[in-house]
């Protein structure tokens, strides 16, 4: 990790995240933490960070989605209280899972591909856990 990458990082970490967790809270009723594994993010070049505000935007969506009414806001606060986020070089390493409170996704914002979770495609696989 270049200072390029440790100037961006620290951005997201001091701008981005806080305005990002304040609007999942607006959204779902309820503080819900994001945990980024920085080292993922920043071990090749800026471009995967460049890439978090797409993931973001589409976990929002999702929130948003699952929350439209109180009985979603509920059943989402008793299951998700924490969202993380690990970024790999691998595309077979693209995956999520929701256990003990916390919604572990794994993106590949590496290189020419980018591959992540949609807002919809989130939403379903959580809405049918909750």
């Amino acid at each position: 990790m270049g200072l390029a990458e440790k100037r961006t990082a620290e951005s997201i970490k001091t701008e981005k995240l806080p305005a990002f967790e304040a609007k999942l809270k607006d959204k779902a009723g309820y503080d819900i933490k994001v945990d980024i594994n920085w080292d993922t993010f920043t071990a090749y070049d800026q471009y995967p960070l460049s890439r978090l505000d797409i993931v973001f935007d589409d976990l929002e969506s999702f929130v948003k989605k699952i929350c439209s009414d109180d009985m979603g806001k509920e059943a989402l606060q008793d299951k998700m209280s924490t969202i993380q986020l690990t970024n790999s070089d691998n595309n077979d390493d693209v995956k999520m899972e929701l256990k003990d409170n916390t919604l572990s996704l794994t993106v590949q914002l590496v290189q020419g591909s980018f591959s992540s979770q949609t807002d919809s495609q989130i939403a379903n696989y959580v809405e049918a856990l909750l």
